[in-house]
């Protein structure tokens, strides 16, 4: 890229930039071809998510969000070479056009809580990244950045070169790690969506998207742990969401291995921060749930648990003390009853009644995450209630057959035809607590709500007393002995009937 030159953006087209180095002005519906290798660049490609780390923008892609400001662009990227980064009082925009490495700073994107965060290009691999310049001394005016002292930085550059150790797909990958002329900067992976924050702020996310996300950052909070790091600073604009809806956690700034026995003071945001760490605890795997825990709460209800009030440790102490999390009344029907329990568990005042490993909470968020609502097609739904209605009625007639043949009297053989319902009272319990009957479960169908959630046990019991109405009816039939049978004629006739009814509304249900 040449120095001290303004690249003005053509209105309706993306400045893409090849891999051989040329920078190319392409309509996104058209695509175009390369002036220097001939290369062909589709429109599918400069649709695709990572567009955005080969293309300077002008509105026909979203910009990246790094957990601070999005940065607005603006219709020129100018570029300069006269600004060195030495004053700490210049405007962050001054510092475009300076490289740190092989990487040549194009535009700002925000201010993230440990450094100021811009666009580069990798002039390596000809993409672009997010550079992000440590604290040192960066900044403007009264809102410039404190200057840290070389064990910090290196101490910064230390946790970034273990973030940079942790590959996973739910965490932003770090390129580079180093310093220029005494200034510590580390490149990492730029990220085509916006903040957790924002999505928030929004009111967009549906409970389908909080629990993708939610089983997400488990994952690499997870994986980071294996690795000896706890990340030390969860909360929503940490958290950035691209718009396929993968979710990558960022921002490892506060990071402590797991191993570590240092007592040094912690950072962060103090309603994210868990009540045991302002005591002086050392931040561990709960202290990490305690955090995603106020961030599910916060994607779920669009507040906080609990407020954290006053300017000191002591007063963010009492609001913990005297604040409890506060739940809906009524609750929602597109959440499931559960999500509370967890909730609370992750939210829970003493460590110790949190979750003790990722993996049990894993568990958790997967068995609530709502269910795919492809509607199961007649033919195995028919099939399904067949086997419950054939599994029942064998055992009516195991019972019943159990006693044919008895002596006692009469009286009393009638009496224990009651024992002829207990195979649906036992198929109605089988279905409250495992909130699915063997027939569904041999057909791999599972009943969900409009939401995709499992229905309450309430809902399943009496859905399950009315796919049973056929079974009902015809066991009612065996409580009316032979020599009843002349008397009771028409209570019989009517029991037939229906049954009869009740075996074709089922059917008909299942099937349209």
């Amino acid at each position: 890229m040449d120095q001290n030159v303004t690249r003005q953006m053509i209105p309706g087209k993306v400045l893409y930039r090849c891999t051989c180095g040329v920078d190319l002005h392409l309509d996104p519906s058209l695509g175009g071809g390369c002036t220097r290798c001939q290369k062909f660049i589709s429109p599918k490609v400069l649709g695709h998510e990572l567009a955005l780390t080969m293309t300077l923008l002008d509105g026909s892609f979203e910009i990246v969000e790094t957990g601070a400001a999005a940065f607005q662009n603006a219709n020129a990227v100018t570029v300069r070479s006269d600004r060195r980064l030495s004053s700490s009082d210049e405007d962050p925009e001054l510092l475009i056009g300076e490289s740190f490495g092989h990487f040549e700073v194009v535009a700002t994107l925000g201010r993230g809580g440990m450094g100021q965060v811009y666009r580069a290009l990798d002039k390596s691999l000809q993409r672009y990244v997010a550079v992000k310049l440590l604290r040192s001394g960066i900044g403007n005016g009264s809102n410039r950045l404190s200057k840290s002292s070389d064990a910090e930085i290196d101490k910064l550059l230390q946790e970034a070169i273990s973030q940079a150790r942790v590959s996973h797909p739910n965490i932003v990958t770090i390129y580079y790690v180093g310093k220029q002329e005494g200034d510590p900067f580390l490149a990492m992976e730029l990220v085509n969506g916006k903040p957790l924050s924002g999505r928030i702020a929004d009111g967009n996310l549906t409970f389908t998207d909080i629990a993708s996300i939610a089983v997400q950052i488990t994952e690499a909070l997870r994986f980071s742990y294996e690795l000896d790091i706890i990340h030390g600073d969860i909360k929503p604009s940490n958290v950035l969401v691209q718009q396929n809806g993968v979710a990558k956690l960022s921002d490892f700034g506060m990071a402590r291995r797991v191993s570590s026995e240092s007592d040094e003071s912690i950072g962060g945001t103090p309603n994210y921060i868990a009540p045991e760490l302002l005591k002086g605890g050392k931040p561990s795997l709960q202290s990490d749930v305690y955090a995603l825990g106020v961030t599910l709460f916060e994607m779920t209800f669009s507040r906080l648990p609990i407020t954290i009030t006053g300017s000191s440790v002591p007063e963010w102490i009492k609001s913990h003390e005297n604040g409890r999390p506060q739940f809906p009344t009524h609750w929602p029907d597109q959440l499931p009853e559960a999500w509370k329990d967890l909730l609370v568990k992750m939210l829970a005042q003493d460590p110790q009644d949190r979750y003790s490993s990722y993996d049990d909470l894993l568990v958790d968020l997967k068995r609530l995450a709502p269910r795919s609502q492809v509607i199961a097609r007649p033919f195995p739904r028919i099939v399904a209630a067949g086997i419950d209605w054939i599994s029942v009625m064998i055992l009516v007639l195991g019972i019943q057959a159990a006693f044919s043949n008895s002596t006692w009297n009469p009286l009393v053989t009638n009496v224990l035809h009651v024992l002829d319902f207990v195979p649906i009272l036992l198929f109605t319990a089988i279905v409250y607590f495992w909130r699915q009957s063997l027939g569904s479960s041999l057909m791999h169908i599972r009943v969900v709500n409009r939401y995709g959630l499992s229905p309450t046990r309430a809902q399943m019991t009496l859905r399950s007393l009315l796919r049973m109405q056929f079974p009902w009816f015809a066991t009612l039939l065996s409580l009316f002995d032979n020599p009843l049978r002349s008397s009771v004629g028409i209570a019989i006739l009517v029991l037939v009937v229906l049954a009869a009814i009740g075996l074709i509304l089922d059917v008909g249900f299942m099937m349209f």
